[in-house]
């Protein structure tokens, strides 16, 4: 990141996959760290942006979590230890879900759907 930043001339185009496939599962995909911390005034964002820097886009339920777990990609969600976070991604079957979360002040977490003890907000 440092490179392209103090590199660039004039314009410097950082782009970002919102999802992707993995072992045939789709993963959803956060912004860089650092583009925190850019200042916002230089920044041009295309796609809308809610206030915590996720990129927006459809909200979409893991397949295989449709009957048994109801938290959603994009969810903002409270742990008891980690406290507030957005859902980012999904790993495993219905039986052995493990789901990403990003938490504001612990950052990136993958937690067991059934121990977690996720409230949705």
């Amino acid at each position: 990141m440092y490179v392209a930043v103090t590199r660039a001339k004039n314009k410097l185009y950082l782009t970002l996959a919102q999802s992707r496939m993995l072992h045939g599962q789709t993963r959803y995909n956060i912004p860089s760290r650092f583009l925190d911390e850019i200042p916002d005034q230089l920044l041009k964002r295309l796609n809308s942006i809610d206030k915590q820097n996720i990129i927006s886009s459809p909200i979409k339920t893991a397949p295989y979590s449709e009957s048994k777990h109801k938290i959603k990609i994009g969810s903002t969600v409270t742990h008891p230890k980690f406290g507030q976070g957005i859902v980012t991604g999904y790993e495993g079957n219905e039986n052995d879900l493990r789901i990403q979360i990003r938490f504001s002040e612990h950052g990136v977490k993958w937690l067991a759907m059934e121990f977690a003890k996720l409230t949705t907000i």
